[in-house]
């Protein structure tokens, strides 16, 4: 016996997720005429399963800086590159990407379902 435990525990502890870090270009613009198209893709990929969690990054003050994350539960890095250069904002030229493949090792987390309010929370 190796003293490694390879239970369930284990096995979601090991999981292996892809990062994309989210950069803005120099591109002259108003890149907020792709929000809503960003948005939508976003959702998207969170309604396949493929997005676990995704967001702005923040100034002191609270507002974005233009700057993101996605983390991805995809198959692979080539899938989490393909995901990446269909976003309309990676597509329209505003934002560039960075790629981590992250493998989850220590947390917790809990989700509280509400059924009858429609709601999830995460914390």
């Amino acid at each position: 016996m190796s003293g490694h435990d390879t239970g369930p525990a284990q096995k979601l502890a090991g999981k292996v997720f892809y990062l994309l870090f989210w950069e803005l270009t120099d591109k002259p613009g108003d890149r907020m005429v792709h929000h809503q198209a960003h948005l939508d893709y976003a959702f998207s990929l969170e309604k396949d399963g493929r997005l676990m969690s995704a967001g702005p990054f923040l100034k002191d003050d609270g507002t974005s800086t233009g700057r993101g994350m996605f983390m991805l539960n995809v198959a692979s890095a080539q899938e989490a590159h393909e995901i990446a250069k269909k976003d309309p904002y990676y597509v329209a030229g505003y934002r560039t990407y960075r790629l981590e493949t992250w493998r989850r090792s220590e947390g917790t987390f809990t989700l509280k379902f509400e059924i009858g309010a429609n709601r999830v929370t995460f914390g």
